[in-house]
């Protein structure tokens, strides 16, 4: 066997000798390991590989959920992205042995507890005992974490703390860290927005944000963190329901490429059109909007002026056929587009056949989005079997999803018709008034 393995994962696997072997004669073709829900086995007799055997050299991406298998690695110099999450055996010497054999880390993500105050951390440290010349075997502390990224400070550029149980304090003195500079950084759901616009602040090259189920993020906090961040490539806020008038600043993010921002009710019909106005952001490829309180009007001059859009979610929202029609003439490098529970999306959005058009409007079926990868259409009363023959012709389309449709009917036996169009479907679910057909394959992105 000489090929690598992109991705390699262990889920519910007793670490015994047997894999041990396994991975020892094979690490060196190991690109990406996960390891989920993985145990090693307790046995009496010592074994030989019992700690810190593997070198993996070409090793860049190492993942870990629920499994206490850190300790096996030796050697992972070109390992990029660390996640280790619920992992009991994370302690400061872990970290101490890690420091000694990564090299490039750009993306950390760590979870569980840390003790962080100083009377817990003379529990563990006692008569002289320090991080640097005897870890604790037993508890995570805040000052190995914090001495972790400092090691790693001119490499790393993402963390991630949502799941890391950090007090406020402790996350700002991550952002003061002498020479880190970030790119993307998640935050934990509670905390506050002062820590928040304190963290950014101190680390104004990040271009990347997760502001996701953040309970305290509002106008305030987001008009502050545009103002820090001018430079913003990616921006996540959602579910929240609490912004509205800072819709206008982020639309004037001149460098943004994704925003996610669904199920962010709060913002009104007149600040998105007011944002819209205002619009700089002109290089989105990602786009979220889900639920979103836009106007027909306002997401068609969004979408116009946004044209290398590659992935579109407006789904729930009052997108109307004439919008559709000019997605479908103008977006031609979309990959995956959700219209889940458009309801104003009727045949002619689909098939671009109009009754009546203004001159401002080119007929076009959505089948001219040749690079379509990924669609849904599901919940739209108003589409039928027929405009579907019609408009759904695909060459790679993956993932097709026409749920719910009360129009659909066996008449043109139209699972197989669909198939037949589109020809390299991997997962496909219709359902209707009186059909259910169900193709579930797996795809990069489904």
């Amino acid at each position: 066997m000489t090929r690598q393995f992109d991705c390699f994962v262990f889920t519910r696997i007793t670490i015994s000798d047997s894999v041990v072997d396994f991975m020892k004669k094979y690490s060196k073709l190991f690109v990406r390991l996960r390891f989920i829900d993985c145990k090693i086995f307790s046995q009496k007799r010592k074994s030989p590989y019992r700690e810190r055997f593997l070198k993996c050299d070409n090793l860049k991406y190492l993942e870990t959920e629920n499994s206490d298998v850190i300790a096996l690695f030796a050697f992972i110099p070109n390992v990029t992205t660390l996640m280790v999450h619920e992992c009991s055996s994370l302690t400061d010497y872990a970290m101490c042995q890690l420091n000694k054999t990564l090299y490039k880390l750009e993306m950390l993500s760590l979870s569980g507890s840390i003790i962080y105050n100083e009377a817990d951390y003379e529990k563990f440290y006692v008569n002289g005992k320090t991080i640097e010349t005897n870890p604790s075997k037993s508890v995570l502390s805040f000052a190995a974490v914090k001495k972790f990224i400092e090691n790693h400070k001119k490499t790393i550029t993402g963390l991630n703390l949502s799941k890391l149980k950090l007090p406020p304090e402790t996350v700002v003195t991550i952002s003061n860290i002498n020479g880190l500079k970030l790119k993307n950084v998640s935050f934990s759901p509670d905390l506050p927005s002062s820590v928040i616009k304190k963290f950014c602040a101190n680390q104004f090259s990040l271009t990347s944000l997760q502001l996701t189920s953040l309970c305290h993020v509002t106008d305030e906090t987001v008009s502050a963190l545009c103002k820090f961040l001018p430079n913003l490539e990616n921006l996540f806020i959602y579910p929240n329901r609490k912004i509205d008038e800072s819709i206008v600043e982020i639309f004037q993010l001149e460098h943004l490429e994704v925003l996610f921002l669904g199920n962010s009710k709060a913002i009104s019909e007149l600040n998105y059109g007011q944002a819209v106005l205002k619009l700089k952001a002109f290089k989105l490829k990602d786009l979220n909007l889900v639920s979103a309180q836009i106007t027909d009007y306002s997401l068609y001059e969004l979408l116009k002026r946004n044209l290398n859009i590659r992935h579109l979610n407006i789904s729930h929202t009052s997108v109307s056929n004439e919008t559709l029609n000019m997605i479908s003439k103008n977006l031609i490098n979309l990959e995956s587009l959700n219209l889940d529970a458009c309801t104003r999306i009727s045949d002619p959005g689909i098939t671009g056949e109009f009754q009546y058009f203004s001159n401002s409007l080119t007929p076009t079926p959505l089948s001219n989005l040749k690079n379509l990868r990924k669609l849904n259409i599901s919940n739209n009363e108003l589409i039928t079997s027929n405009g579907c023959i019609k408009a759904l012709k695909f060459p790679y389309l993956r993932s097709l999803r026409l749920q719910e449709c009360p129009f659909f009917t066996y008449r043109h036996d139209i699972h197989r018709i669909l198939e037949e169009q589109n020809p390299r479907l991997a997962h496909f679910m219709i359902s209707g008034n009186s059909i259910k057909y169900m193709k579930i394959g797996y795809f990069q992105g489904s």
